[in-house]
């Protein structure tokens, strides 16, 4: 219990400190913002949307994720870089064990990146006039759903490991993007499949549907950072 307390503890401090600061949610509402105002201007012309009906699922999944990813990117990966800004690192571990710190940490950024992703798809979807009718709601909120976990299960891992360098922004983007391929690819393909592109029954055939990749390898990130974080943060 004294695990799940301290966990709970870190988890509203984050909130706190960031409802003061606003410092991720400004950024990464504004990354959500720009990208958005950008596609709608870029897609658009006198007639209408220049994207063919047909391709307009899979541009909508496309650049939602890259909507996500970059604003993780941005937001998401000052989960320790602050606390070692602020010097309050030493503070944090004294406060909490360092399993307790990484979960509590990890809920906040799953958290925002989730709301995010819960404004901007709809947002999405309605500025490429995606047609909906073939649309599976469930599943597109279970591949949201666990996307937003594993990429804040990985952010929030790599912020740790590169919270101390000289190059953060960059350094973090880099180590990042490869690890995340696998589950960004899932996640096109799943958010494809929910709006209604291929077969969906195909999509959950055991051992080959990209929602099996993403619930693995969101399980596989979790526990991952659980089990090497300690040696992370303690070094």
């Amino acid at each position: 219990m004294r695990w799940a307390h301290e966990a709970l503890a870190v988890f509203v401090r984050e909130w706190r400190a960031e409802w003061r600061t606003r410092v991720a949610l400004s950024s990464v509402v504004l990354f959500a913002v720009v990208a958005l105002v950008l596609i709608a201007l870029s897609l658009r012309d006198k007639t209408g949307i220049v994207v063919d009906s047909d391709a307009r699922p899979s541009v909508a999944a496309a650049l939602l994720w890259v909507i996500l990813f970059f604003t993780a990117a941005t937001g998401l990966g000052r989960a320790f870089v602050q606390e070692e800004e602020r010097g309050t690192a030493l503070a944090l571990r004294l406060m909490a064990r360092g399993t307790a710190v990484w979960t509590g940490k990890f809920a906040a950024n799953a958290s925002l990146l989730l709301g995010l992703a819960a404004l901007t798809t709809p947002i999405l979807i309605g500025i490429l006039e995606t047609p909906v009718k073939s649309m599976n709601l469930w599943l597109l909120v279970c591949v949201l759903s666990l996307g937003c976990v594993g990429i804040a299960a990985v952010f929030t891992m790599t912020s740790a490991l590169v919270a101390q360098a000289s190059v953060k922004g960059g350094l973090l983007a880099a180590l990042s993007f490869p690890i995340l391929v696998p589950l960004l690819l899932a996640g096109v393909h799943g958010t494809k499949a929910a709006l209604g592109v291929g077969n969906p029954q195909g999509f959950f055939a055991p051992g080959t549907g990209d929602l099996q990749v993403l619930v693995s390898y969101a399980i596989v990130a979790v526990t991952t950072s659980l089990m090497l974080f300690d040696f992370v943060w303690n070094d």
